[in-house]
């Protein structure tokens, strides 16, 4: 499974685009509309909170009641990494706060260098099977998410006319590139895919109907807007899936690709269908 993983064309493929998915995502963050939510910090202080904690709680919760199938690590590395970039798509269906979902994939992406470390560290010491390098990871995730990020808004921000000319090509580009490598990675490891499916299916649907409910709990006891509760339970279910097949090869655990795929596939249904009921 290692050589395989390590070998698969689409995943070195969109890894190497990381750092153009993040440079986008700062080219598409709108300061004016983040002044305007920084005003009104509840639904953002709650997206964050359920992001960078509740959910790698849930991930060690997984962890702690699965720890003797294959995919016990990889249940945790999933649910550290930020938002994924289908939640803006999923909460315009849905109704919600596209600016806040922008936001918080945003600022969950600039925390991550921080969080992803921090949340590998405790990892590293409650697996005996893992260790963390903590300097070569927090280079990478800078390098690779930080960095681009930053480069986005200043691009931005200096470069007006020429954003305004590659943005929409870019855009296209990224979603291909994301369809492409949704569909090209599955086909690429069916062999792996299928022989863990059942055991990597079960993982995923009781991680993430724990996400679901958990995250619903803080929601409802957020008092929020329907909007903005909308908005924040769709990015709950919405994990970066180019991310995780990142940190899978950096990290060089394939089992995280592999569970990383079917918990994609698993909560992209799961998230869709929520956002095309009409009900909360």
């Amino acid at each position: 499974m290692g050589e395989a993983v390590s070998n698969s064309l689409p995943l070195n493929i969109v890894t190497l685009f990381i750092p153009v998915l993040f440079f986008f995502l700062g080219l598409n963050s709108n300061l004016d509309e983040v002044k305007k939510l920084f005003l009104n910090k509840t639904p953002l202080a709650y997206g964050v909170v359920i992001q960078i904690l509740t959910l790698p709680l849930i991930g060690f919760a997984t962890y702690a009641i699965f720890r003797n199938t294959i995919f016990s690590l990889a249940a945790v590395i999933v649910l550290i990494v930020p938002g994924g970039h289908i939640s803006g798509l999923l909460t315009h269906i849905k109704k919600g706060n596209v600016p806040l979902s922008v936001l918080l994939t945003s600022t969950t992406s600039i925390l991550s260098p921080v969080t992803i470390v921090f949340w590998l560290t405790v990892i590293s010491s409650q697996a005996n099977n893992y260790r963390v390098d903590i300097t070569n990871s927090f280079i990478q995730l800078v390098i690779f998410v930080l960095s681009p990020f930053v480069l986005g808004i200043i691009f931005k921000n200096k470069f007006k006319k020429l954003t305004n000319t590659i943005f929409k090509p870019l855009d296209i580009f990224l979603k291909i590139l994301i369809v492409l490598v949704s569909i090209w990675t599955p086909i690429d490891l069916r062999i792996y895919i299928l022989e863990y499916l059942q055991e990597g299916l079960f993982v995923a649907c009781f991680s993430i109907i724990m996400v679901f409910f958990v995250s619903r709990i803080i929601i409802n006891n957020s008092k929020l807007d329907l909007i903005n509760a909308k908005t924040l339970q769709i990015e709950a279910l919405c994990q970066n899936f180019p991310i995780v097949l990142g940190i899978s090869l950096a990290i060089e655990i394939p089992e995280v690709a592999i569970y990383g795929i079917i918990y994609y596939l698993v909560s992209t249904i799961f998230a869709l269908i929520y956002a095309f009921t009409k009900k909360y």
